[in-house]
């Protein structure tokens, strides 16, 4: 039988899986390159940043110009006298630093309000203004100091440039920026410069080189960590500092951020703390950059293609719980593997102040599994259709569904066991045997037996609902007829689902499909075992390899000393299988690797065992080594028996009727000595017969062929020139060689001379042609007698059997072909009768030795 091997179809190997793994590296590096992750890894950094939001500093607050203040003192802009008293009462209040968010690249319509701010502004122990920075299609095309007489009185000038990603939220900065180089501090980094705790080294990740002609050059790009949602820093209205509202020491000492709060008409802009809903003021998200620079709490971005290494850590450890782990596992560890990025970025931005954008890395993991249970499911879907295929063949071919069938079963189960009466019912119609059944159903439960006077019943569901009721004589054996019937595929195929309750889904339907196939596999190795058992000839298999694959347990028995499960060299060495160790390895090889049969007679105590050997399978690997041992104690016996009457028919019989044939010589009556010499030929040929039979292929040895026939011709030849016949005798010049008898193969070819020249007229010519055919010595002896009745031909060989039209003419008792049959049947060879156009031909045909011997034995007759 050709195998149908999965092995090779879609199977995993240590090859293909490294070419899985470097498939999702390379599915990290796309998704990490084309940056299609970014907008979910940016809700992911949102998350991050809401979840460790802190506590304000307490020496951070912010003027802010409101509502209120621009309702009471007038729509901006502010006459700038009026913004340098908002400045000089922040003076008198001790303000440590001042970081303004307002432009003054313009002179004012007031020259002595621009003087006085000037004023204003030097007064101040540190003063930070803002460089106006104006774009042109997408990028910054010029920047703009404030006014000279500011400029000169300001402690330091920062940008103010704040980038909004393409989804309207601000979440970094760029500490560094200008035209063409990056010389401009953000407006936070030049405070804190000024007040004398500048980083170093600078935060944040390096972008663009300085020196480039003509563009916006930025640097040290950090994420902002903001530090509550708008309104977390506190508060002071502009309106309530001018009016002198504002208690001594509240703004002692603190860094003030003065700045627009009011929506419309500054930089209020969405961040990841208050999205759409809750804008933040430029000012407070540089007091934000402010506190988290001082307090070294900026996030810097870490390469992306810290991706690829994240995933060649993860993506082996998965693959590998993939390929190891039970199945139900693996959902639950490709969810833990694409988590496990998803953990390093809450940890690298909770306790190591960088951004890792996760998402490249999680998403391949979640693929991954993925296309493996694709894989597997493909397999395993594979694996059951192919299965399914092969076992089809061997399958039963009837329809278990069959009423007629189920029926058959119960009358027949009627008559072997204790069933009084069956009826079942199934779609309407009614089945019944035998007695003891009420003429109403009996209702059965759906799932069990119900057992009421006598009767069991029970209701299997289906498409057609099945009631099967039981009258059991004997209540002992109730539950195992119960059982039995429970367990019959005409009834268990009956409550299978139907299309609309069985499953949808081929996987399982296929899997069903094989378990049932594998249940009637299971059922006929039961079946075989129990035949095994309960045989009465030990039997055992084993691989060309000489491994134990079945054995019943009589072989033990029979075979003392072998083990269980023993190896075939070992049940050889117990059978003492020895014709001479120089052979024991040529029939070895033989029976294994030729497929030649043989046999041996062992003897164990007082039991006569007959070792068969046999060998099956085309291919090595599908070879298997068969191995039947038969107790033939009374066969032998009886044969001894026979031998015993045979040597009672050789001497005791044959002793007296060849006196009787030397008194008639005295007194020569033609009839009685016609009758005594039938008697002997008669008696001789029941010998003949009786020595074939116990013919034993283990006593054979090689024998010339060409010899034996020479041999028959010179017995038969008196006998044909007394019947003036002639014969034409054509033998091969090779010489040809078989295994077997002498002796019964010259007899068998003399009978068959014999009828030849018994059968022929006077006068005539029997051919006798000797050659090889291929592997075969080919014997054929025409005569040119009768022939045979074509009715007859197939019954020539068998004992007793004559053919009429020659019987009256011709005594005999019809031995003389069967002993030819039976010879030549034990020499492995053919023999066939048929009619020529001058008479009859019989055709002998037996296998040659493949290499001619040395010697031969007595039979060989040299």
């Amino acid at each position: 039988m050709k195998r149908i091997s999965i092995a090779g179809q879609r199977r995993i190997t240590l090859k293909g899986l490294l070419l899985f793994l470097c498939t999702l590296l390379v599915l990290v590096w796309l998704l990490q390159w084309s940056d299609a992750t970014h907008k979910v890894d940016r809700l992911l950094h949102d998350s991050w940043v809401r979840a460790h939001q802190r506590a304000v500093p307490t020496d951070v607050v912010i003027a802010a110009i409101d509502s209120r203040s621009l309702n009471e003192l007038g729509r901006w802009p502010w006459p700038r006298e009026l913004q340098a008293r908002l400045l000089e009462q922040l003076q008198s209040h001790g303000a440590r630093a001042v970081v303004v968010d307002l432009l003054y690249v313009e002179p004012s319509s007031d020259p002595d309000g621009d003087q006085r701010l000037a004023q204003a502004i030097r007064a101040l122990p540190i003063s930070i203004l803002p460089v106006l920075t104006e774009g042109g299609r997408g990028s910054i095309a010029s920047e703009s100091l404030p006014i000279p007489a500011i400029t000169r009185n300001v402690t330091d000038i920062g940008h103010i440039f704040l980038p909004i990603d393409d989804d309207g939220i601000v979440r970094r900065i760029f500490l560094k920026s200008g035209f063409n180089q990056s010389h401009w501090p953000a407006l936070s980094l030049a405070a804190l410069n000024a007040l004398g705790v500048m980083p170093d080294p600078l935060p944040g990740r390096f972008l663009k080189r300085d020196g480039t002609e003509g563009q916006w050059v930025e640097n040290h790009e950090v994420l902002i960590p903001f530090y509550g949602p708008n309104g977390s820093f506190r508060r002071i209205a502009a309106v309530d500092i001018l009016r002198g509202d504002v208690p001594r020491g509240q703004l002692s000492g603190k860094i003030v951020f003065v700045g627009m709060t009011t929506t419309g008409l500054g930089d209020v802009v969405p961040t990841p703390v208050s999205a759409l809903d809750q804008p933040v003021p430029g000012i407070e998200i540089h007091a934000n950059v402010f506190s988290a620079l001082r307090d070294q709490s900026l996030v810097t971005r870490i390469s992306n293609y810290l991706n690829v290494l994240v995933a060649l850590l993860l993506l082996p450890i998965m693959l590998l719980l993939y390929s190891r782990a039970p199945p139900r596992w693996g959902l639950l560890s490709a969810v833990l593997g694409a988590g496990m990025p998803v953990l390093i970025s809450f940890l690298l931005y909770r306790y190591g102040r960088l951004w890792y954008a996760p998402l490249s890395a999680s998403i391949p993991i979640l693929a991954s599994y993925l296309l493996w249970s694709w894989h597997r499911l493909e397999y395993v879907n594979r694996f059951l259709e192919r299965e399914g295929a092969k076992l089809e063949p061997y399958l039963p071919r009837r329809d278990s569904t069959s009423n007629e069938l189920l029926a058959s079963f119960f009358k027949s189960a009627q008559r072997h066991l204790p069933i009084q009466g069956w009826r079942f019912t199934v779609g309407g119609q009614s089945y019944r045997g035998g007695s003891g059944l009420p003429e109403y159903s009996v209702e059965g439960n759906e799932g069990s037996w119900l057992a009421r006077r006598g009767v069991h019943a029970r209701r299997y569901p289906g498409k057609q609902p099945l009631l099967i009721e039981i009258a059991i004589m004997d209540p002992a054996y109730s539950r195992p007829i119960t059982q039995y019937v429970n367990n019959l595929a005409r009834v268990r195929s009956r409550g299978q689902s139907t299309a609309l309750t069985g499953s949808i889904e081929k996987l399982q339907s296929n899997a069903l499909k094989l378990s049932e196939q594998l249940e009637w596999l299971r059922s006929v190795r039961v079946f075989s075992d129990t035949i095994l058992d309960g045989s009465p000839i030990g039997f055992a298999v084993w691989n060309a390899a000489g491994e134990c694959i079945r054995a019943n347990r009589l072989i033990y028995t029979m075979v003392a000393g072998f083990r269980e499960r023993g190896e075939f060299v070992d049940f050889v060495h117990c059978v003492d299988w020895h014709d001479g160790e120089a052979e024991m390895p040529e029939r070895f090889q033989k029976l294994i690797l030729e497929c030649t049969p043989c046999q041996l007679t062992y003897s164990a105590e007082e039991h006569e065992l007959v070792v068969s050997f046999n060998a099956v399978g085309e291919k090595l690997s599908e070879r298997l080594i068969c191995v039947s041992v038969l107790d033939v104690t009374d066969i032998r016996t009886a044969e001894r028996a026979r031998a015993e009457m045979v040597d009672y028919l050789s001497h005791d019989l044959r002793s007296p009727l060849i006196s009787a044939l030397y008194l008639l010589d005295q007194d020569s009556d033609p009839r009685i000595e016609q009758n005594i010499q039938n008697s002997l030929v008669m008696m001789d040929d029941l010998l003949h017969v009786a020595r074939a039979d116990s013919l034993s292929e283990g006593k054979f040895v090689a024998v010339l062929i060409n010899a034996v026939l020479d041999n028959s011709l010179d017995q038969l030849l008196p006998q044909a020139l007394s019947n003036s016949i002639q014969f034409d005798v054509d033998t091969a010049d090779d010489d040809l060689w078989v295994d077997g008898d002498a002796t019964s193969l010259e007899r068998a070819i003399s009978n068959i001379l014999s009828n030849a020249i018994k059968f022929s007229p006077e006068n005539t010519t029997v051919r006798v042609h000797l050659f090889r055919q291929g592997e075969k010595a080919v014997l054929t002896i025409d005569d040119q007698g009768v022939g045979i009745d074509p009715d007859m031909l197939d019954l020539l060989f068998t004992r007793f059997k004559r053919d009429a039209k020659t019987a009256a003419r011709f005594k005999g008792i019809g031995l003389g072909l069967a002993l030819v049959a039976r010879v030549v049947s034990l020499h492995q060879g053919k023999v066939a009768a048929s009619n020529t156009a001058e008479g009859t031909r019989i055709t002998l045909e037996l296998p040659l030795e493949s290499v001619t011997p040395d010697n031969t034995g007595p039979g060989g007759h040299e």
